[in-house]
């Protein structure tokens, strides 16, 4: 099957959403390139000059403060793409893209992304939205941790990254290369409540932990805790 059929890519990603003229076009622009664990793809106050589209793997997406302290903002995987935003405004990178485990990509050059926006204006509405949802996943994460608890918030975001992030092992359960940490800095938690729910969560087989890692094992549970 072809890189480029819809059927390869999570129907919700970036790449799973665009009209198979444009999937193909951007694809054929990509060089292929793999990214060991904790590899930087995208730095933070660099300038622009690519974007990628994640084939395999996970990446974290993080800012740093003045102060050094760094906070975990997303994950992206297979289907998303990343450094699309720095292109456009042409202003530096507002955050850092670093790998989870292994990672694969197609590494697209500004140039070449560009023309194929502008080119296309199928392509430039999949851009726009695409933006636009990176936006409304921000405003609706600002307001759950103003009005859920954080439980609720935990859930919602082990249920994303197992409904989107992560693929089912043969026993069924979804392993997540996520630290307690990162977690808790996706969801807005402090690390001691994030490591009190996932105890709670444990006790009641949804979850099992070790390090640098989170097992889904009931999504079900989760679903019924998170966001009504």
């Amino acid at each position: 099957m072809s890189l480029a059929s819809r059927d390869l890519w999570p129907e919700g990603s970036f790449v799973g959403q665009l009209p198979e003229t444009e999937r193909t076009a951007l694809l054929a622009a990509g060089t292929p390139i793999r990214f060991d664990d904790d590899a930087i793809l995208l730095l933070q106050g660099e300038v622009a000059e690519c974007v990628y589209v994640l084939t395999s793997g996970l990446v974290k997406v993080i800012v740093a403060a003045e102060s050094g302290v760094e906070t975990t903002l997303a994950i992206r995987s297979r289907g998303e793409l990343m450094g699309e935003f720095a292109l456009l405004d042409e202003k530096p990178r507002t955050a850092t893209a670093r790998a989870v485990g292994e990672v694969a990509a197609l590494k697209i050059g500004g140039g070449a992304f560009m023309q194929i926006t502008g080119e296309s204006a199928a392509m430039q509405g999949a851009v726009t939205r695409y933006l636009l949802s990176k936006m409304r996943a921000s405003t609706e994460r600002r307001a759950a941790e103003r009005v859920w608890d954080a439980k609720e918030r935990l859930a919602q975001v082990l249920y994303d990254l197992g409904r989107l992030h992560a693929h089912t092992g043969p026993d069924g359960a979804v392993r997540v290369p996520i630290t307690q940490s990162e977690l808790g800095e996706l969801a807005g938690v402090a690390v001691s409540t994030t490591e009190r729910v996932l105890k709670d969560l444990r006790k009641q087989g949804a979850v099992t932990t070790r390090y640098r890692e989170i097992t889904i094992r009931d999504m079900v549970y989760l679903d019924s805790l998170r966001f009504p």
